[in-house]
């Protein structure tokens, strides 16, 4: 009896530790300037990649190069919310007057398109309209592994270093033939120092202010109620000896 009684009480406990863990777990996709980039087909090396940490709260990734005269390849890579995503060109840090690139996947189509922001109204957010100067065809957008991973390249001598990175409302999608946006859900301002030569870690962009919400740190599974599996084992251990 009191060996079935031992087995009750430390199925119980196993399984109070079980069940957060296996909600813990369950987080989107990271990507960190030492992951390999899991895309097949490029058009140049990615090994001469730059990368810098574009929007630490977000995750947002972006990798640049100067693969040829005045020639600059850029991926961005964002978590896969079901939402779009966007990377603005500007000279003054602000929205109006920028340049954005925008993309989205929906039932497996990619989707990137070209915006002048010239107002903050829908109206004035101007579809195709070359404010920089993006090489035709280069422009695609793919969601591997729960997330999403924009590439383009434009032509310059040295692009725009105030940077824009934005994310769309959960669910919604531009559509043709107009492809109007609704406003960001969120969005942030950046400042980025090219580095056009070999490849080499580069410092996370110095950040502009952002109206994103902070969060606080993720939880791993061992640390759900707040002790380890050691701590836990243990225990578990001295529960089985008090009723032996």
């Amino acid at each position: 009896m009191k060996f079935c009684y031992i087995s009750f009480v430390f199925g119980l406990t196993v399984l109070q530790f079980l069940v957060p863990s296996n909600i813990v777990i369950a987080q989107s996709a990271t990507d960190s300037c030492t992951s390999t980039l899991p895309l097949n087909g490029l058009a140049f090396d990615s090994s001469l990649l730059q990368c810098v940490e574009g929007w630490k709260l977000q995750n947002y990734i972006l990798r640049y190069a100067k693969t040829a005269e005045n020639t600059w390849d850029f991926i961005l890579s964002a978590p896969d919310s079901s939402a779009y995503i966007a990377i603005g060109f500007s000279t003054t840090g602000r929205m109006v007057g920028s340049s954005a690139i925008v993309g989205w996947t929906n039932s497996g189509k990619g989707d990137v398109k070209q915006y002048l922001l010239t107002g903050k109204s829908p109206g004035l957010v101007i579809l195709d309209q070359e404010d920089i100067k993006i090489v035709n065809g280069s422009t695609k957008i793919e969601s591997v592994s729960s997330r999403l991973y924009m590439s383009f390249q434009l032509t310059a001598e040295l692009p725009r270093e105030r940077l824009l990175y934005a994310m769309g409302p959960s669910g919604f999608f531009p559509a043709s033939p107009e492809f109007a946006l609704m406003v960001h859900q969120f969005v942030t301002s950046t400042t980025i120092k090219y580095i056009p030569g070999p490849a080499t870690f580069a410092p996370t962009m110095s950040p502009g202010p952002a109206t994103t919400p902070t969060s606080g740190p993720s939880l791993t599974p061992s640390s759900a109620y707040g002790l380890s599996p050691s701590l836990l084992f243990f225990g578990i251990g001295l529960l089985a000896l008090k009723f032996y």
